[in-house]
């Protein structure tokens, strides 16, 4: 794999930030996130597609409003047998 697939100055921040988290809070951060986006890519997902779903839940921590959308989004029933026609 070729070096320029990641960024250096990147990688250095991440080693700073966990190197000075005395929590291990980061370390155990990081570590959870690769092991799921292995498991994914192991299952099929691109990396396009994680990178949405990263991006996605980066901007969730960042707005409530959001982050209410999204729930409430996904609390929602599926659209019944009957409903198809409207969305097809």
């Amino acid at each position: 794999m070729s070096d320029k697939v990641f960024n250096t100055e990147a990688i250095n921040k991440i080693m700073d930030k966990i190197k000075k988290d005395k929590s291990g809070r980061l370390a155990a951060c990081m570590q959870e996130i690769m092991d799921t986006s292995e498991r994914a890519g192991k299952l099929g997902y691109s990396l396009e597609e994680l990178s949405i779903m990263v991006t996605t839940g980066w901007y969730l921590s960042q707005s409530p409003e959001l982050r209410r959308f999204f729930d409430q989004l996904l609390s929602m029933p599926p659209p019944s047998a009957e409903d198809d026609d409207v969305w097809n």
